[in-house]
């Protein structure tokens, strides 16, 4: 009999493998790819044949995510190696889901090593990263480059997982511009080596989150790998103090050192890039260093990794409308032209070229691209001028282009139109919105459902449209980006939909303090966004389904100005301890709180008219007298059902009516 019940136990716990009955639909199954802008060259992924990631993967407990271990996950430190004839990541060795029901967590990180501590695994950047790419050993910049990421709450699945990668390390960036003074040739002959100062180049790494610490002292300084004029070197996120040599530059054997007033911080996962003219003073070769530019940009492919060569982008340079002529000129059918990277103006005359004619194009560079058109004609809620604007993506301008599949966005970039590239059922690069970015339009990429990596926005974006129509919809609703969705602080706008239908974003979503408008369903279904939620001061009315069925499971904060809370906005959200009801609050709608679990007293707001069916279903905690206050009209179906530890109730004269409702729904009486 005991032998019997371990068999029985394990059968509900585990599923058949290959090995014994199954047909291998129950074996996790990953896909890696690099978040950075493929600027350059096209890559698939960003990995070659033959790299190594080392993975873990942590079983829930029921519905709460589960801790990664040192030891002891579901699958510990397990490698993947990118087998490019195959194009699949191959496991040691296979990994199967719990049963039919449990959900992962995934965490990744590359190059592999042997973490001791995952929440302290040691790092080190090398000091020579000019060393190549030699016979199958990785070169010492592309060692240094740790890459980290992680897919959370995964449902049970059959289909490959996609786990992003992003850079946690910083590149400091430096390309040295001719100036005035030199013959011609003589800056190509002339020799040229940046070194980096004063950088810690030891670092604790946490592989819960991928926080990266310096550690230690700083180190000799860093050589970077070179290309042409431009050097690059993997650094450890840090801050220098002011006045702290940055740089050692020598020019033609001339040492020159470079630095800056005030503290300056390599900040993670991005280029810091500085932008030298070199002029030369005099004919003996006395020179004068002056940084003409100094920026922080997404992560762009390197160009020394793995020592590879990728499909080239055909380059064109384009006038306002004139970007078919400019193909044709090149040499090129346009017609077959896969890859292009754009230099120059285009307008929406050629955005409409590039969506009806180029039947083939899959990777589209407009990093450097001056781009105009009409953007926001089709959004809601918004008063603007609809006309042609320089620094405009226009609305439609990929809408349903099924054929591409990565796009950089231009650097000017003010405002991307509605539907600007709505369906587009093949686009899966990692979407990184530039800063200066304002405006996102309805539906802007509504129903790419292959979008899978990071969602990276601006700083500067105010607006995020959304609809209710059948053909518009959330600016990102059905992408499945799996990230911490992080918004900006001066966002005032989240459209209907804007979030909904993703349940990759992770971590504790705070709501920016200037927002003013949060729409229907704006996060819905974000089911693994935990923590608490607080609502800012401008935002008056929670409208429907706003954060229905999501993860938040801290506390929620309302403040007094909110007028009402619209029907299942807050449903089937695991929200926690008192529910404190906004004094202004004048309705409750059905099934606002329908499945929260908040505790303690409830009070009811003195102005409130009526309380929807379901409002407050299956609180079961929520105890107390209830008491109605006058001006309440209706208690709806079902609206305190199961509420089983309220102790009394206290109804106004102004009550006209609780309802009970035995319909198909069930709802039952008020307080049943």
């Amino acid at each position: 009999m005991a032998a019997a019940a371990v068999i029985a136990g394990c059968s509900d716990e585990y599923l058949p493998g290959p090995d014994n009955g199954g047909d291998g639909s129950d074996v996790i199954k990953l896909a890696g790819e690099i978040n950075q802008s493929s600027v350059t060259r096209v890559n698939d992924d960003g990995f070659a044949d033959g790299d190594v990631m080392g993975v873990y993967i942590v079983d829930y407990n029921g519905n709460d995510p589960g801790t990664l271990l040192s030891s002891g996950n579901r699958g510990d430190n397990v490698r993947h190696t990118f087998n490019e004839a195959a194009y699949r990541w191959d496991s040691a060795y296979d990994l199967f889901w719990k049963d039919k029901h449990t959900r992962i967590d995934v965490y990744g990180y590359y190059p592999i090593g042997k973490p001791e501590n995952v929440n302290a695994y040691s790092f080190t950047v090398q000091s020579d990263q000019s060393k190549l790419y030699d016979d199958g050993t990785m070169g010492n910049y592309e060692s240094s480059d740790f890459l980290w990421g992680k897919v959370g709450g995964v449902e049970p699945t059959a289909n490959v997982i996609r786990l992003p990668l992003s850079h946690r390390m910083a590149n400091a960036r430096v390309t040295l511009i001719e100036g005035e003074g030199f013959g011609e040739g003589e800056w190509t002959a002339t020799k040229k080596q940046v070194l980096v100062a004063n950088t810690i180049q030891n670092s604790v790494i946490d592989l819960s989150t991928g926080t990266v610490t310096p550690s230690g002292e700083p180190g000799s300084p860093i050589i970077p790998s070179k290309t042409g004029d431009e050097w690059r070197a993997i650094v450890v996120p840090q801050t220098i103090g002011a006045a702290t040599t940055l740089f050692s530059i020598t020019i033609d054997g001339l040492p020159y050192k470079f630095s800056k007033q005030e503290d300056f911080t390599y900040v993670a996962g991005k280029m810091n890039n500085f932008g030298i003219k070199v002029d030369k003073k005099t004919p003996k070769g006395d020179y004068t260093l002056t940084l003409i530019s100094e920026s922080i940009t997404p992560w762009e492919n390197d160009l020394v990794s793995h020592d590879a060569t990728s499909r080239e982008y055909v380059v064109v340079e384009s006038t306002p409308g004139g970007l078919r002529d400019a193909i044709t000129a090149a040499g090129k059918d346009y017609t077959k032209l896969k890859n292009l990277k754009i230099t120059g103006k285009i307008n929406q005359q050629d955005f409409y070229f590039m969506r009806d004619s180029m039947e083939m194009l899959q990777s589209l560079n407009l990093k450097e691209t001056i781009v105009s058109g009409q953007a926001g004609s089709r959004s809601f809620n918004i008063n603007q001028e609809v006309k042609e604007e320089i620094g405009n993506i226009p609305d439609n301008a990929f809408n349903e282009k099924a054929s591409l599949v990565r796009i950089i966005l231009p650097d000017n970039l003010v405002a991307l139109g509605d539907c600007a590239f709505r369906d587009c059922i093949n686009l899966s690069c990692a979407i990184i919105i530039p800063e200066g970015v304002k405006y996102i339009g309805a539906s802007a990429f509504l129903w790419c459902n292959s979008l899978t990596g990071t969602l990276s926005l601006p700083s500067t974006l105010e607006y995020i449209g959304g609809g209710g129509a059948v053909d518009i919809g959330g600016a990102f609703d059905g992408c499945h980006f799996s990230c911490e969705l992080q918004l900006p602080s001066g966002l005032k706008y989240i459209g209907h939909h804007a979030f909904s239908d993703n349940s990759g974003y992770y971590g504790n979503l705070k709501l920016p303090e200037k927002l003013e408008f949060l729409g229907d369903f704006a996060f819905a279904g974000a089911r693994n966004i935990t923590g608490d939620l607080e609502i800012p001061q401008g935002v008056t009315i929670i409208r429907q389904g706003s954060f229905q069925n999501t993860g938040f499971n801290g506390n929620l904060k309302l403040h007094d100005g909110i007028t009402s809370i619209q029907q299942l906005a807050f449903q089937g959200t695991p929200l926690k301890g008192e529910l404190n009801l906004p004094k202004s609050l004048t309705s409750i709608g059905i099934s606002t709180f329908d499945g929260c679990d908040f505790s303690g007293t409830l009070v009811i707001p003195s102005d409130i008219t009526s309380i929807g069916d379901k409002a407050f279903a299956y609180n079961w905690r929520l105890m107390g007298i209830l008491e109605f206050p006058e001006g309440l009209q209706s208690i709806g179906a079902g609206a305190f059902a199961h509420c089983r530890s309220i102790e009394g109730l206290v109804f106004p004269e102004s009550l006209e009516n609780i309802r009970y409702e035995a319909s198909y729904f069930e709802d039952g009486g008020a307080f049943e």
